[in-house]
């Protein structure tokens, strides 16, 4: 095989593979094992020192899957408003339904063919017996009960009092829900025209959820959409990123005043990731959130709910939330034992656990390996300018000096590329300072100075109070 150093003047003249598996270096095992994984839907769970590539190892993977093939919706539960359900939308039946035009002519009928739940919010519904009357009418004709009203056309003085004698808000003059009729989702608006008669409007719903903040109440909302981006990466701190969480309301999921249970649910990482990859980067930092982790990967299904005792969102719980996510997980090598041995079996009993490596042999294929990514990461800075021939080289042997340094390997190039991706670009920092239009090998020799970290690099010799000898030693290694 050629060397690259013959055929080029600078990195500019190098061509970058668009496949980002062929852009990972040095790591051909756990490439093949993660295209395998993917196809397979299998766990995988990388081991192995910072910087080597772990992360672009899941990104890589994600490239590899198809588009969700379902959309999870919350419905309205009229029968236990903080028990929200779940509803689960095909895009194969949404796709087979022949769409009717985007927007159809308004039709016109009486309040007494409104849905329940719409007629109570315009004020012609009691809340109580259901029997029909006018918006302006404070009271149920038929039971005394109090119902929302029209206060619009009353006296500011008038308006105000009824306000106190009556419970809840004013009628809506319009309100807009979220209904399939025939297998199509469609936004119905339903809007006063008169006092007896009522316009409905409806048109194709485009997959997003309804703009609360306008007054516009829904019985459904999306809670992953279809064209969502299914790759979440989580650092899995807290609960709620992972697991989901219910928003709080002062007023609970009360009629009238406070938000409906359905609109304040957020879902989790794990719910997001549905059909796509989960990537939680140092797992072993979970803790105890391992065994909610075990319990999704398990069932497939997490349910979610507020975790605040003292909220609102405490009271509301939504089961069955779809979680069927591909795990990839990173953890450093010394932190494999603090990962929960169950978590781990269930891993190694329907997926993968691949140790990456740290360094890779000097050959002329991983020779052109590092200079293929050190144009990469000039390509994905785009500040920097290219190095030219000398100053690979240097990076080159920067590579080997790194491999001996944290290895012990001689005849080796180091696979610590976020180190040396470092290095790339204090260089090319370097080089723009200089009004240089090209990296230079004394550009690389000075960035490898300040690359090693401010405990030897220090002009001062005497950083985080070491002794000048400790930090001559290490600038030496």
């Amino acid at each position: 095989m050629t060397s690259l150093l013959e055929e080029i003047e600078t990195t500019a003249d190098v061509r970058t593979p668009e496949d980002p598996f062929e852009r990972i270096i040095g790591q051909p095992h756990a490439v093949s094992i993660v295209r395998s994984a993917v196809v397979q839907r299998r766990h995988v769970l990388l081991c192995g020192v910072p910087g080597i590539g772990k992360s672009m190892l899941a990104k890589a993977a994600f490239s590899l899957l198809g588009k969700p093939r379902e959309e999870i919706r919350l419905r309205r539960n009229c029968q236990h408003p903080d028990r929200p359900e779940v509803v689960r939308l095909h895009t194969e039946e949404h796709d087979s339904v022949s769409h009717p035009p985007s927007e159809l002519d308004t039709v016109y009928f009486a309040p007494d063919r409104l849905p329940f739940e719409i007629g109570v919010k315009m004020g012609y519904r009691c809340p109580r017996c259901g029997s029909v009357s006018f918006p302006n009418q404070a009271k149920c004709i038929e039971c005394g009960a109090h119902k929302r009203c029209d206060w619009s056309d009353d006296e500011s003085y008038h308006g105000l009092f009824r306000m106190l004698d009556v419970v809840g808000e004013p009628a809506l003059n319009f309100v807009t829900d979220l209904r399939e009729i025939g297998g199509v989702t469609y936004h119905v608006t339903y809007q006063r025209a008169s006092e007896n008669q009522i316009a409905v409007t409806r048109q194709l719903a485009d997959g997003h959820d309804i703009d609360s903040s306008a007054g516009i109440e829904s019985t459904e909302r999306v809670l992953v959409g279809r064209n969502s981006r299914r790759f979440v990466r989580v650092s899995g701190s807290s609960p709620v990123e992972l697991l989901g969480d219910v928003k709080h309301d002062p007023y609970g999921s009360a009629e009238g005043l406070g938000m409906a249970a359905h609109m304040r649910v957020v879902p989790g990482a794990i719910h997001e990731a549905h059909e796509g990859i989960l990537y939680i980067d140092e797992i072993a930092a979970l803790g105890p959130y391992q065994a909610h982790l075990l319990t999704a990967m398990q069932d497939r299904e997490y349910a979610i709910s507020g975790h605040n005792p003292l909220s609102s969102g405490a009271a509301v719980r939504v089961d069955g939330v779809p979680c069927d996510f591909i795990l990839f997980a990173s953890c450093n090598t010394e932190n494999i034992s603090s990962i929960l041995p169950a978590l781990r079996s269930r891993v190694r009993g329907y997926g993968y656990e691949v140790m990456l490596a740290s360094h890779m042999t000097k050959t002329t294929e991983n020779r052109n390996g590092i200079i293929r990514f050190v144009a990469q990461t000039i390509e994905e800075d785009g500040r920097i300018p290219h190095l030219n021939v000398d100053a690979v080289r240097e990076v080159l042997s920067v590579a080997e000096s790194l491999a001996q340094r944290f290895d012990g390997k001689n005849d080796a190039l180091t696979l610590r590329l976020r180190e040396l991706g470092g290095l790339v670009r204090i260089a090319g920092d370097i080089a723009v300072q200089d009004h240089s239009a090209v990296v230079l090998p004394e550009h690389v020799k000075r960035a490898e100075v300040l690359s090693r970290g401010i405990e030897v690099s220090d002009p001062s010799g005497l950083a985080y109070g070491r002794s000048e000898a400790a930090v001559s030693k290490d600038y030496y290694l």
